[in-house]
């Protein structure tokens, strides 16, 4: 019973809703496909150092 009344008697929060702004901040501006692409290029040249790194760098 008394979890009910707690319950209606919250006040509203604005129900999870986002607020954005048009404004951009400064800076450098880099595209989500270009960030895709850096983050594959990465992935490959770790396991290509994985598999060669010891042949081509002597560790």
């Amino acid at each position: 019973m008394s979890r009910r009344r707690r319950e209606e008697t919250m006040p509203p929060t604005g129900a999870g809703l986002i607020r954005y702004f048009k404004e951009e901040g400064h800076g450098i501006k880099i595209s989500p496909k270009s960030i895709v692409i850096f983050t594959i290029a990465v992935i490959i040249f770790e396991i290509f150092l994985r598999f060669y790194g010891k042949a081509l760098l002597g560790f």
